[in-house]
């Protein structure tokens, strides 16, 4: 009789051993807060990086570590969920980038610095994680851009808010600003756009990651002058945040800049903001009609934001006050 128990008692304990061991949930991820103790020892991963983290949430906080410029310790992992992203951009939309058709599978994953929460998007090894949402990157750069309108527009610092700044990737070197005669090299370029409000009037700015380069982005006049007994060829760009670039190519193939603040009398400046609010965007057309004998080609791109169309006397007015603000910028 005890040799029979004693056969069972070790079936039963080699069937025991044998029988499969429950799996974790696939989609059920730790979320640890920085610092954690639990580091490898054996070199086979950054020390940075907590071991217990899925190389998708490992993606995630590294990439939010060099973005912010921080320390992967001070960021904390909220939650990561399993998403089937429609396109190869991972949900998001990045000027310039286009984005394979194809379904990809992947993460949500929220993170926290400091109380703000940020979104980074995953294919689901990793080896791809975006930014989905703002994220503040450094101040230095926005007063940059703040200080660069004031100037501009003659403004007080302090009259200025921030509406939105948002990493992505510019697809040229322009920062995703095109403007005649100027060539772009179609280089991805990280960088910002940052958006900021000055008296209910929103100025959008594209910049560089570091913020060494900082571009206007939203247009208000562009001007083109062509042919002629004299043979001209200049354009001038005039943006609405106040900058205002001239190309001259007989002697200026390079390019010059100015300002409202520096070219500009107040009541030239108010005159041009109430034809920004009334008017809507149009072309007008002064060239000479065709077939003349050294005709001229004379356009105004008019960029206004209101709902009206100009006269002829007002076209007339607005094709004198770009020519004016032309001379100034060359003289």
């Amino acid at each position: 009789m005890k040799k029979i128990l004693i056969s069972l008692f070790g079936l039963i304990l080699v069937t025991t051993a044998c029988a499969p061991q429950a799996q974790p949930d696939s989609t059920s991820y730790p979320n640890p807060s920085y610092p954690n103790p639990s580091y490898p020892n054996d070199g086979s991963s950054s020390p940075n990086v907590p071991a217990e983290l899925t190389p998708a949430q490992n993606a995630a906080v590294s990439l939010l570590s060099e973005t912010l410029n921080l320390p992967p310790e001070q960021i904390s992992l909220i939650s990561t969920e399993a998403v089937t992203w429609r396109d190869g951009c991972l949900g998001v939309v990045r000027i310039g980038v286009m984005c394979t058709q194809a379904e990809v599978l992947g993460f949500k994953i929220l993170l926290e610095v400091n109380g703000e929460s940020y979104e980074i998007h995953t294919n689901k090894d990793g080896s791809t994680a975006l930014v989905a949402e703002t994220v503040q990157v450094s101040n230095e750069v926005e007063d940059a851009v703040i200080n660069q309108l004031a100037q501009n527009l003659d403004l007080n610092i302090d009259d200025m808010s921030v509406v939105s700044d948002t990493a992505i990737e510019f697809g040229d070197t322009c920062l995703g600003v095109a403007m005649a005669n100027v060539m772009c090299a179609q280089v991805v370029t990280p960088g910002r756009i940052i958006v900021l409000e000055a008296n209910g009037i929103q100025y959008e700015y594209h910049t560089s990651e570091d913020g060494s380069r900082i571009q206007p982005a939203t247009f208000a006049l562009t001007w083109k002058r062509e042919g002629g007994i004299a043979g001209f060829c200049d354009s001038l760009t005039v943006f609405l945040s106040g900058e205002i670039y001239g190309e001259q190519c007989k002697s200026q193939p390079n390019g010059t800049m100015g300002t409202f603040a520096s070219l500009l009398s107040a009541s030239e400046r108010e005159q041009f903001d109430t034809w920004i609010s009334q008017y809507g965007r149009t072309t007008l057309d002064a060239s000479d009609p065709e077939g003349v004998a050294d005709g001229m080609t004379l356009i105004v791109e008019f960029y206004g934001t209101g709902q009206g169309k100009p006269g002829k006397s007002v076209q007339s007015e607005i094709f004198t006050w770009a020519q004016d603000l032309y001379q100034k910028l060359y003289s």
